[in-house]
């Protein structure tokens, strides 16, 4: 729990410690995940939550708390879509006593209000979301954002390299420069400008 509450904002201590305390619920801290922030799973008769260990305590509470949502709605023996209106309900319903302390610097507050309104399945969905969350890392910025790459120029996402062609709806159609596959980025991808 000691470890929990260090990943946290200590203005929310107590409130994590009420959701947590009595459950039969083991939390683990990971390390970084380029696939997920978090999960959580049934394993043998034990609800096992994971969470990468992270420097910005926002994104961390806010992936807690999606996360304790996930466990609340399954303790409920409810089918559902893992990430239905069910789910989405419990996690406003959990978040909320977060947002009535305004504890998030006012923009990232207003943010994630507005995301609350229709939570997605993902915070990486959100840019103006993730973007803003970002500025919480506690690392030196080393990356562009795509949506900062002009229309035509070639940067580099996981040793790959790219050329931006395009806007889509709220993506942008790159294309691969060795296979010349296409793909859809979002704003938010870290990039390198080559």
């Amino acid at each position: 729990m000691k470890d929990i509450l260090s990943l946290v904002p200590t203005k929310v201590n107590d409130y994590v410690i009420s959701l947590i305390d009595g459950q039969e619920l083991i939390i683990k801290i990971v390390p970084e995940r380029k696939t997920k922030h978090g999960d959580f799973r049934k394993s043998n008769k034990k609800y096992i939550i994971t969470i990468n260990r992270i420097n910005n305590k926002y994104r961390f509470l806010l992936i807690l708390i999606h996360e304790l949502a996930h466990f609340n709605v399954y303790k409920k023996k409810i089918r559902t879509k893992p990430h239905g209106s069910i789910w989405k309900n419990e996690f406003k319903k959990l978040l909320q006593p977060v947002l009535d302390k305004k504890i998030f610097p006012n923009h990232l507050q207003i943010l994630i209000q507005n995301h609350m309104k229709k939570p997605k399945s993902s915070f990486s969905y959100d840019s103006d979301l993730e973007m803003e969350l970002n500025k919480y890392d506690n690392n030196i910025k080393d990356y562009t954002y795509l949506e900062e790459v002009e229309i035509g120029n070639v940067f580099r996402n996981n040793d790959k390299y790219y050329k931006k062609i395009e806007k889509r709806r709220k993506r942008y159609l790159c294309i691969e420069k060795d296979s010349g596959r296409k793909y859809l980025f979002l704003p938010h991808a870290k990039v390198e400008l080559i």
